[in-house]
């Protein structure tokens, strides 16, 4: 049986600089808006989705790769059994009492960013345009959720009407993932 090395590796090299480009993006949205500069605010947002895609995908895929690339610790014999170890290990922003099923969620986000609209009528997200910058007000999100002070930043609309910070989902993904394997847990935000 293989090592975990080649999976470790996979997050060093694909999916951290990922997650990092993102948060980066998020900042540079958040600096744009607040410059009143209107090409350099569609700019970034421009930027941040493109970010945002990248950042969904690697994140998403990271289970068919733990999947080819079994190891003495992980080993699964379907895509579904990869999804459910990690979304066990999902809590939201690292409360340990309060599970959240993001796994779902960002495979959703990334089949709408895929196909527009997913074909799986379990999808939470209806269409790729329920995952974009927005401003959201008190109480529009879970408390603690995104950027504080309502600057627009990446919102996840689901079908029921949920509005989730693409951020936190992330990190909510990546700290279950950083779990299972059994790696420690960076400061929040940073990859």
């Amino acid at each position: 049986m293989a090592s975990m090395q080649p999976v470790l590796d996979h997050i060093a090299t694909v999916v951290r600089p990922a997650l990092r480009r993102y948060m980066e993006a998020e900042a540079a949205l958040t600096n744009a808006l607040a410059s009143d500069d209107a090409n350099a605010a569609e700019t970034a947002r421009q930027e941040v989705m493109l970010a945002a895609r990248q950042a969904v995908n690697e994140l998403h895929h990271l289970a068919d790769f733990v999947l080819k690339e079994s190891s003495a610790t992980l080993t699964f014999a379907k895509i579904e059994e990869v999804r459910s170890a990690v979304e066990a290990k999902c809590v939201f922003l690292r409360e340990n009492n309060i599970p959240v099923a993001d796994v779902g969620l960002l495979r959703d986000v990334a089949d709408a960013f895929k196909h527009h609209r997913p074909d799986r009528p379990s999808a939470t997200v209806r269409t790729s345009s329920d995952v974009v910058p927005l401003s959201i007000g008190w109480g529009q999100a879970r408390w603690g959720e995104g950027k504080w002070g309502g600057p627009e930043q990446v919102i996840i609309t689901t079908k029921d009407g949920d509005k989730r910070a693409l951020s936190s989902v992330l990190q909510n993904v990546f700290d279950a993932w950083m779990t299972l394997l059994g790696q420690p847990l960076p400061p929040i935000s940073q990859y």
